[in-house]
């Protein structure tokens, strides 16, 4: 397989029409003619997932969190970001980025997210004005619980960590709406929408108070996504295996907030 042939089959999975404006995604290094045997999915790009890469013998790195953002002003060692990028160009490591097409996928991390959560049937929060049943965020019915059984559902789903929420923990909740990564935009959209809570991560302290009574569940942003991305990772696997190409989850955990 060439890259290029690897773009295509993330393409497939998380077609590039479906991010927003503002990411960005697609090719980010290396050369669309070159072979790939091997494939590392990793959050993003961290020196200890280059390293990652070099010792498996990956030759492509698919990240969600894009190593180019929004832009570099310069390919050079002077500067982490661009020194990074800069080495995986010498190593001959191609990035491919799949961020907010990925989220907004079908199959996507929100869908594995609301299965994870049990929201199901799920439909899109944010329908994708070119094709509503996709889209960020999703919501669904789930079966009735309270906010503090959907607090123990999400640790259940997700791991210990520090997990926070806002509202009566008594509250009864049938229908609830997720969202991976900074889903704070959406609680507009959430409680538009019917919701009886939302789940999602990066949540700041007046965002209570703007949520007007909406109960909140917010969890760790890479512990969100990589619990989801680790899923997905398992559909780029079956989707390359017919062309001999191994694909494997990057062990690196490169979340830089670490719990007390």
């Amino acid at each position: 397989m060439l890259v290029a042939q690897l773009l295509a089959a993330v393409e497939r999975l998380a077609p590039t029409s479906l991010a927003e404006d503002w990411d960005n995604v697609g090719l980010l290094v290396g050369r669309s003619n070159q072979p790939v045997r091997r494939v590392l999915v990793a959050l993003e790009l961290r020196d200890e997932v280059l390293g990652e890469a070099r010792e498996h013998g990956c030759d492509a790195v698919v990240t969600h969190h894009p190593p180019i953002f929004p832009a570099l002003r310069a390919l050079t060692d002077d500067g982490t970001a661009a020194e990074l990028v800069l080495r995986a160009a010498e190593s001959r490591v191609a990035v491919v980025a799949a961020h907010t097409n990925l989220d907004s996928a079908r199959g996507g991390l929100n869908e594995l997210m609301a299965e994870i959560l049990g929201i199901g049937p799920s439909e899109p929060l944010a329908p994708h004005p070119a094709d509503p049943s996709v889209g960020l965020g999703r919501i669904g019915a789930v079966r009735p619980t309270t906010l503090s059984g959907m607090v123990e559902r999400v640790t259940a789903g997700f791991g210990d960590g520090l997990v926070t929420y806002a509202g009566d923990p008594w509250a009864r909740l049938e229908r609830v709406a997720c969202c991976t990564g900074s889903g704070g935009s959406m609680i507009d959209d959430a409680r538009a929408a019917g919701a009886d809570a939302l789940v999602t991560s990066d949540l700041k302290y007046h965002d209570a108070d703007r949520a007007e009574g909406l109960p909140l569940v917010c969890l760790p942003h890479a512990r969100a996504e990589r619990t989801v991305l680790k899923r997905w990772t398992k559909t780029l696997e079956r989707t390359l295996a017919p062309e001999g190409v191994e694909v494997r989850f990057a062990e690196a955990d490169t979340d830089p907030w670490q719990t007390a």
